[in-house]
C-alpha cells in the first residue's frame, strides 16, 4: 500500500477525531476540506512542526503493520508523550479543534498557571465553518447553511450514525 503525506494525515486525522476516513476524507469530495485542514495545520505550526507530527505518526503507523482500525491507538500513544514533545501535544490538540469546529486555535497566557490561558479561534473560511464536525456530533447544521429540505423538522431525527458517517 502506498501512502503520500495527505493519506497519513487523513490516517491521523482519523484517530485524533474518531471519525471514520470516509468522513474525514469522502470518496466524492468537492469541497477538500481536508487539503484546507492540512494547509492550516503546517502553516501555524513552526520549523516544520506538522512534517515531524506526520513522520512520527508514519513510523508508528508502519511499525504496526499498516493496519486500518489502528489509528485511534497510535494517536494514543502519540498524546501519551511516546516520543511526542509536550509542544507537539498541543499542535495535535490543535487539530482536533480545527476539525471539530473549522477553525485555528490559540492559547494566550494570562500568567495565571491555573487557568492555563485565553483560547482565541480563526475560522478558516465559510467551508471550514460548515464543515465543522462539531455540526455532525450535535446532529444539527450550521445557521444560515443546511442541506435539509424545508420542514426536515417534523420529522424524526435519523439515527447518530447517519450524521457521524461511522457506523454505531
Amino acid at each position: 500500500m502506498v501512502f503520500d503525506y495527505m493519506d497519513y494525515f487523513v490516517s491521523m486525522s482519523v484517530g485524533l477525531t474518531g471519525f471514520s476516513s470516509d468522513a474525514i476524507a469522502p470518496q466524492l469530495d468537492t469541497i477538500d476540506i481536508k487539503s484546507a485542514y492540512l494547509a492550516a495545520f503546517d502553516e501555524n505550526l513552526p520549523n516544520g512542526m506538522a512534517e515531524q507530527i506526520l513522520e512520527r505518526y508514519k513510523t508508528l503507523f508502519v511499525a504496526g503493520g499498516s493496519k486500518p482500525g489502528s489509528e485511534e491507538q497510535i494517536v494514543g500513544q502519540m498524546l501519551g508523550g511516546s516520543g511526542t514533545s509536550a509542544a507537539q501535544i498541543l499542535a495535535m490538540r490543535q487539530l482536533i479543534f480545527l476539525w471539530y469546529a473549522g477553525a485555528w486555535p490559540t492559547v494566550q497566557s494570562d500568567g495565571n498557571s491555573s487557568t492555563g490561558g485565553q483560547t482565541f479561534s480563526t475560522v478558516l473560511s465559510a467551508d471550514s465553518y460548515t464543515q465543522g464536525l462539531v455540526w455532525r456530533v450535535m446532529q444539527s447544521h450550521p445557521m444560515g447553511s443546511t442541506t435539509y429540505n424545508y420542514g426536515y423538522w417534523a420529522s424524526n431525527p435519523p439515527p447518530l450514525s447517519a450524521y457521524l458517517e461511522n457506523p454505531v
